[in-house]
């Protein structure tokens, strides 16, 4: 954290840290003093509950959010608000109500966030409830109101009615939606999954955080959840046409070539084989740090089964791809040339507000991935010729064949892998295999180099889809490679 600027989320954690001990240490005797000279003990205020939520949010939540790069008011003539405090909503049928805290894209009627301020109080958990017990009973909460503890019983059908009514004015739901008393905190991660009629409820998308310790201890996914840029990034992409009611045109700084990937699995011949499809997008970042995914929604591309059609489905994404490029240039009324992936990944700011890979929170087996001045993460061939490993049979007799049989079919689980045995995209050297796997860790972290996944996930960068790819094939060859962990058997052919 360079001069109280949050840039990651251990920056979070430490300016979280501070907003509690100075909350503790300053704010709440001081109030309590004023409190005891100024106020008659012997009478009961009606509006004690109201100062008490005003105290929290002025001391906490507002520094909380502060922390999680939302700007609620400007310090500074380069800030924007982002965030508006008691924004009004006028529901379909009710009165005007005040959202106490609406967060938003600047100059976009896109919501972002929904967070409710609470007095302080405690978070009813039975005694040794795990994080999961928290997340199902919130889960049961929503799904049956009238059935919550205390306060709760009218908190959710509040906070509801602000997210709905929200999803009526503008035609989206917000991003996300949070409520908290400063201390705990639940974030509904897929606030349309937790308030709209067809809603499930799922337990999955619900993050409950029991106090200020568990915020403490998994801040990380604070961060992820409620960061400013990382929730503006994950609200809906927009056509070209729409760029300009987003973002400033002379704002735009870099652009990327990326892609949404969809994984999912469909049936034939009697068998589950996996089914992708990729719809291109440019991805634009803006001087303030902000980015925005513009996309064509009808665009949509199938992987081909035929492996002899692959070439045909390559040039046909990107066709798609630069006359999308063609469409946004002429909207920002400049022309930019899109950045590699190894300058994206050297950029640890831009690479910390947009991941070259990242799975859509709250879409299973959804992807956004960046691909730089490439159009696909695939390649057309490989950057090595004639590598023997590509077929298991001459990886075997090299004594570096990964596994005991080739894989012939393609595969949806243990492992995902699209491309089979023989095949120019399909690799079948154990060494590669097992650096691909290797799990991301605070000790290796600097081997690793910058990543997308977090501790505990793959190195491979594209492994939640394809774990055999070639990397040879992949458009991450070159950020991959530049690590101390990949180490590939063939050997780039020199240059000139």
């Amino acid at each position: 954290m360079s001069n109280g600027t949050v840039r990651s989320a251990n920056d979070f954690r430490i300016a979280y840290r501070r907003i509690q001990a100075d909350y503790d240490r300053l704010y709440e005797p001081k109030v309590t003093e004023i409190r005891a000279v100024l106020a008659d003990p012997r009478r009961r205020s009606p509006d004690l509950e109201e100062a008490l939520e005003a105290h929290v949010r002025s001391y906490k939540i507002d520094g909380m959010l502060k922390a999680l790069r939302w700007v609620i008011t400007p310090s500074t003539p380069a800030e924007i608000s982002n965030m508006i405090p008691e924004a009004q909503v006028d529901p379909a049928v009710g009165a005007r109500r005040f959202m106490d805290y609406f967060g938003y894209e600047r100059e976009v009627t896109q919501p972002l966030l929904v967070v409710e301020a609470k007095r302080p109080s405690g978070f009813p958990i039975p005694p040794g409830g795990s994080t999961e017990t928290a997340s199902a009973i919130v889960s049961e909460w929503l799904k049956q109101p009238n059935q919550a503890p205390g306060h709760w019983r009218n908190w959710i059908p509040s906070l509801q009615e602000y997210v709905v009514s929200v999803f009526e004015r503008t035609g989206e739901f917000p991003v996300r939606a949070a409520i908290t008393d400063g201390d705990w905190l639940v974030v509904l991660e897929n606030p349309q999954d937790a308030f709209s009629a067809e809603g499930t409820r799922d337990a999955r998308y619900i993050h409950a955080f029991k106090d200020r310790s568990d915020v403490d201890d998994r801040y990380d996914l604070v961060f992820r959840l409620l960061d400013q840029r990382s929730v503006s990034r994950l609200a809906t992409e927009v056509a070209p046409g729409a760029i300009a009611g987003v973002i400033a045109p002379n704002s735009v700084v870099r652009l990327f070539h990326g892609l949404r990937l969809r994984y999912a699995t469909s049936e034939t011949v009697g068998r589950l084989v996996p089914t992708i499809t990729v719809m291109p997008m440019v991805l634009l970042r803006s001087a303030s740090g902000s980015w925005l995914s513009v996309a064509r929604s009808e665009d949509v591309h199938f992987i081909p089964y035929k492996y002899e059609e692959l070439a045909t489905h390559l040039q046909e994404v990107r066709t798609a791809a630069e006359h999308l490029l063609d469409r946004v240039h002429q909207q920002l009324g400049q022309q930019i040339q899109p950045s590699t992936l190894s300058q994206h990944y050297a950029d640890d700011e831009a690479f910390e507000g947009m991941p070259g890979v990242e799975q859509i929170q709250g879409k299973g087996d959804h992807f956004r991935i960046v691909t730089g001045r490439s159009t696909h993460y695939l390649l057309a061939q490989p950057t090595v010729p004639d590598c023997p490993h590509h077929d298991f049979g001459k990886s075997v007799e090299l004594h570096c064949q990964t596994g005991d049989f080739p894989i012939i079919n393609r595969s949806i689980e243990t492992p995902r892998a699209y491309f089979v045995n023989t095949q120019l995209h399909h690799c079948c050297h154990e060494d590669v295999d097992a650096a691909k796997h290797v799990l991301i860790s605070e000790e290796n972290e600097p081997r690793c180099g910058v990543r997308s996944g977090n501790r505990g996930d793959a190195f491979c960068e594209i492994a939640p889809f394809d774990e055999f790819l070639c990397c040879r094939t992949c458009c991450f060859e070159q950020v991959c490679t530049a690590t101390q962990v990949l180490r590939l058997p063939c050997v780039l052919p020199p240059a000139g």
